[in-house]
């Protein structure tokens, strides 16, 4: 029996007319990235393709894009990170790629491959990647460039916290740097917003929105009070591959970091850090079954964590909830409250070989 990650494509569809509802005629970008955030690229773009007509997605990499390509032919690719110009022989047909600097706008510019897409990325505050306001400025009015310049964004850095000092900024330069382009006759897609970004009020959604974590089923955002109407889609689901009644005083896993109070029944789930589950969950993790919750005791393992069932023997085989879930303690929220660490952290480390299992109505 194998640990098995279920994906809920109606959950994602329904996450998807969310944002859609929200933003009107503006377009939808998903962002599936780090296959999918962990959900599975190929199957998430192909839901999304046939059920909505999307058409345009979001990547982070050159070597992502490929994989993307080769299963959708039809599908334009947005690639965040830079695409170096002795790479262009290896770029996809439908991919277009993100300008971050002037020195990179010249070395494309220089290639022998004209007339590539492309959308400026436009450093309003990030200070991660892309080229200044003045630099995109300049590169736009530039009649002579052999780029394709389809689209210009930027990347929001603080949507998601209480602060709204920097977010106003950075909204607030993005709009005069658009009102510049616009009188220029700049007729290309603009778009600025995230998942957080796109769930603040009264927020301008542009030409488009890049949705990212919120397609997967959370609200990121300081208060968190659209989240009661997105839906988690991830549900990690690991088999019990053995029970064993220890005395009290003994230690269960390595360097013996939890000793039984009590004699009990300690459980073996078949999910370790290996496949994605955090080793710092070590006596402080929780699954689930048939609404009944116990503590994961004893350090994490690569391949295993063990749990302290007391006097319970579910039979053999069966499967826990270990993230996700309908129960608190497992939600993928509640886990990353419990590690210090983001909903996008838990969901992106579920490994490849925990199987995938695509749920659709």
């Amino acid at each position: 029996m194998e640990t098995i990650c279920h994906i809920s494509l109606d959950s994602i569809a329904s996450n998807y007319k969310y944002f859609s509802s929200r933003v009107g005629s503006k377009q939808i970008i998903p962002v599936i990235k780090a296959n999918a955030y962990g959900h599975g690229v190929i199957e998430v773009t192909k839901h999304l393709h046939k059920e909505f007509n999307t058409n345009l997605f979001a990547v982070a990499t050159l070597e992502e894009a490929q994989e993307l390509a080769a299963a959708l032919p039809d599908i334009s690719i947005l690639i965040f990170s830079r695409v170096f110009a002795n790479e262009l022989s290896e770029l996809p047909e439908n991919a277009i790629v993100s300008i971050e600097s002037m020195e990179h706008a010249a070395s494309l510019s220089a290639s022998e491959y004209s007339d590539l897409k492309v959308h400026l990325n436009v450093n309003t505050g990030m200070n991660r990647l892309g080229m200044s306001i003045e630099q995109a400025i300049s590169l736009i009015s530039d009649h002579n460039t052999a780029l394709d310049i389809q689209g210009v964004y930027s990347h929001l850095s603080s949507s998601d916290t209480e602060s709204a000092d920097r977010y106003e900024r950075q909204v607030d330069m993005f709009r005069k740097f658009t009102l510049k382009i616009r009188e220029l006759g700049f007729k290309g897609m603009i778009h600025l917003s995230s998942s957080a970004g796109a769930l603040h009020e009264n927020a301008d959604h542009y030409d488009a929105i890049r949705l990212g974590i919120g397609l997967y089923g959370y609200d990121t955002t300081y208060r968190g009070k659209n989240q009661e109407y997105l839906r988690p889609a991830m549900e990690v689901k690991a088999p019990l591959v053995r029970v064993e009644r220890i005395s009290a005083g003994e230690s269960v896993s390595y360097a013996e970091k939890w000793q039984a109070a009590v004699d009990t029944n300690i459980g073996t789930l078949r999910m370790g850090y290996a496949d994605g589950y955090n080793r710092a969950l070590t006596n402080r993790g929780v699954v689930s079954f048939q609404g009944k919750d116990y503590p994961v005791v004893g350090t994490v393992t690569m391949d295993h964590i063990m749990i302290d069932l007391e006097n319970d023997e579910p039979p053999m085989g069966s499967y826990f909830s270990v993230i996700g879930g309908e129960s608190t303690p497992v939600k993928v929220a509640s886990i990353a409250k419990i590690l210090n660490t983001i909903t996008y952290d838990i969901c992106c480390a579920i490994a490849k070989r925990v199987r995938r299992s695509y749920i659709k109505n």
